[in-house]
Order: C-alpha cells, then structure tokens, then sequence
C-alpha cells in the first residue's frame, strides 16, 4: 500500500491538471520578461492565444486542451511537438480528438517499483557538467578559466589554475557516485572531463568532424550558403562563439532528453563579474541557481523558441524547477557556508532575470533551461576566484570512494544530492 501511494503522488505532482490561472501564475512569474510578452500571449477565461510579431493570433490552447497537450508536450520528442503544433494553429480539439491525443501518450517517467534500501530505485537523473576545456589553448577560446599568481610579491610561486571544466566534471562524478548509491540512474553528458558532448576535444573536432557537420547543415538547407561560407571560413576561436557553441549545447540538451530524466542538474561554478579579467581573487561570495523563463519578444519569433514556450507555460516543470533550485540554493548555503545572493549582487541577475520568488532562484533564458524537458536547476554553487575558494578547489586531498577530489568540491555534489533527494522523496 505505502509503494503505491509513493507512486501514486510522484505522478500527480508532475502531471496534475492544468488551468488556464496556473498557467497565467507562469507567465507573470517566471516566463514574460520584464511584460516583454505583454502583446505576443493573450489570455481569455477559457482559451490562451499566442500572437505573432504583428498582433495576429496564430495558436490557440483552449482550456479542456491544456491538461492533454502539457503531458504530450512532456512526453514527446521534439520533432513531434513541433508537428502537433503546426498543424494545431487555432482550431480546436474536439473530445474524440483529445481522447485519441491522450491514448497515444507513452508516459516514460512513471515510477512502478520502489526499494526502502534502494530509496531513488526507478528515478533517472541527467546531469550535464558544464564546459569543456582543460588546457590553456582551448580554455582562451571559451573563457572558463582561472590562471594568475595569487600574491607576486609575498608568494612568486603561489599559482592558481582551475578549468571550470574539471570542477564540474569532476562534481558530476561525485553526484552521480551518491545517487546511484541509493538505487537512481544517471547520465553524465561528457564521457571526460577534457570533452565536450561529442565525447572529443574541439580542436578534434575541428579536424574530424567540422567539415562534414557543416556541409550536412548545407545540404539540409539548415544552413544558407553565404551562413556556410562564412563558418567555413572563420577562426577557430569565432567559429566557437558563432556556432559549436550553441551546437554543443542543443546536443546535451537532446542526450537528456532522450535519456527521459525525472530531474536534470546543470552543474558550473561561477567567478564575480566585477574582478574581470579574473587576474586576481575577489573576496565575494554567493551562491546560486536558475532554472527556465524570462522570454522575451523576440525569442517567439523563432517557432522552436514557441514549443519550448509553450512547454514551459503548460506543464508544471517550472513550478518544480523552483523546489528543486530552492533545495540546491539552500543545501549549498548551509554547506558551504556561502550566503545566498540577491538580485543586486550582480548586474546580469538585475538586467537579465526574474527573480523567482524562492531565495537565490532566478529565471534565465539560458539555452540548457530551455532546451531541457524536464524539472532542472542550473547551479552556481560559489566564486572559484573567491581568495579562499581558488586555493581549495586546486587541492586533491581527498578519496572519496576512488574519485580523487577536495572538501570543497565534494560539498557542492553532496548540496546537490541532498537537493534532488530530497526533491524526488517527496
């Protein structure tokens, strides 16, 4: 009785019905940007429209659709979204179509079993540790380093030198060691901490597989000529910035997703924005995270912006979102010690976010917090160029069960699963 109870309440709070007032509750609080949204989404006692850029209304969700289309729109990949809703546009679905809608959903995520010495038996969590680079090389194209002498004047020789890329990856490890302990199944979307999601380094990439992914984008007509010549020709360092960078992470994004996770976590570390070019440490610290939102205008101009919109306004994902980053926020603080940060202390927090309502939660329209079907949060645990926290994460003194690691690093994974655990425990 108490196993199907558990399973009973998992699926009711991930798929409880919709209503047009909690889908509003979504738009002011987490998705229209600063009223950026205000003339593209117009809502009505029993119908939501979507408007183009002109004003003109080109989809319609009724509210006797809501509950259907937020489990399909979970439910399904991609390419199926994007066909239901074209094809949708403002008609409306008639009980006979629904009811065939409904009994073609294949829900993935149920749990059926549950183990009491194996607590998260059945739960499956992704987990993408940011970056990729682990040498100075790579690393100057993405700019996810820190390499400075501490104090040239009292200590010549006391170098700091992290590669984000590690630090997560490293991280990753540690979390999926404690989920897998109590019974969960996780992804790690990097196969090493020195590869991108293709499982190679950029400059192999580059080598092996630039051409041949570029002239495919070409032949689909994804990529124009001039788009194509353009890439062909640039630097690798641009070439980075204007497209691997962005085809990397909508490919993390697809490993997730086909992975059908419960939660996912985005684990980074972040640096204050105010000590760049990250020469020298900062005696600031905070910790935070964000999760999906703050659309804009000009993100509903593109229909693939539009799904995940719609996505994100229909189910419930964001809501859990917020648990699920509040629990990581407050695990990190309390762990690590770090105080929670606000919407003023940091400029891209007050220009570029939504505060969420939950204390150091912030909606961020991030490509992962998009592109990501699932409840997730997009970690920033701590400053790596805090005078303290540089020197401590360089350390590896610490065995934690074969991973080789530090105090400090191994407190943000367990912030982490104490988060999704307690997250998926209740």
């Amino acid at each position: 009785m108490t196993k199907l109870f558990f399973v009973f309440c998992f699926i009711v709070n991930f798929c409880f019905a919709q209503t047009i007032t909690q889908c509003k509750y979504r738009f002011d609080n987490y998705l229209n940007f600063k009223g950026s949204l205000n003339n593209r989404v117009q809502f009505q006692n029993d119908v939501i429209y979507l408007l183009n850029a002109k004003g003109k209304k080109e989809t319609a969700i009724y509210a006797n659709e809501i509950d259907v289309l937020a489990r399909f729109l979970t439910h399904n990949s991609f390419v199926n979204q994007q066909k239901l809703l074209q094809n949708k546009g403002l008609k409306k679905f008639t009980k006979l179509q629904r009811d065939s809608l409904s009994a073609k959903i294949i829900d993935k995520r149920k749990v059926v079993s549950q183990d009491k010495n194996l607590p998260l038996k059945g739960f499956r969590v992704a987990i993408d540790p940011g970056h990729t680079a682990v040498n100075l090389t790579d690393a100057q194209i993405e700019q996810k380093f820190l390499y400075f002498v501490k104090d040239s004047i009292l200590n010549p020789y006391d170098t700091i030198k992290l590669f984000e890329s590690v630090l997560t990856y490293n991280t990753a490890q540690l979390v999926q060691k404690m989920l897998e302990e109590q019974g969960a199944q996780v992804l790690i979307t990097r196969n090493k901490h020195s590869n991108n999601s293709f499982n190679c380094h950029y400059s192999a990439w580059l080598a092996n597989n630039k051409k041949r992914v570029l002239d495919s984008l070409k032949t689909a007509k994804v990529l124009p000529n001039s788009k194509y010549n353009s890439l062909c020709k640039m630097s690798d360092r641009d070439l980075f910035w204007e497209f691997f960078r962005d085809f990397d992470l909508n490919n993390r994004a697809k490993i997730m997703n086909d992975f059908n996770p419960h939660v996912s976590l985005i684990i980074h570390y972040n640096v204050d924005e105010k000590n760049e070019p990250w020469k020298q440490v900062s005696k600031k610290n905070y910790t935070m995270a964000f999760i999906g939102g703050a659309f804009t205008s000009a993100n509903l101009d593109k229909p693939e912006n539009r799904i995940h919109f719609l996505r994100l306004l229909l189910t419930d994902q964001l809501d859990q979102s917020e648990k699920l980053a509040a629990n990581s926020v407050n695990c990190s603080s309390k762990n690590l010690n770090i105080p929670v940060a606000s919407q003023f202390d940091a400029g891209y927090l007050k220009d570029n976010c939504l505060f969420s309502g939950s204390a150091g939660v912030f909606c961020r329209n991030l490509n992962m917090c998009r592109l990501i079907n699932s409840p997730l949060v997009y970690g920033e645990s701590l400053y790596q160029d805090n005078e303290f926290e540089c020197v401590a994460l360089m350390k590896t003194d610490v065995n934690y069960k074969n991973i080789i690691t530090n105090d400090r690093t191994l407190l943000v994974a367990k912030s982490y699963y104490q988060a999704v655990f307690d997250f998926l425990k209740k």
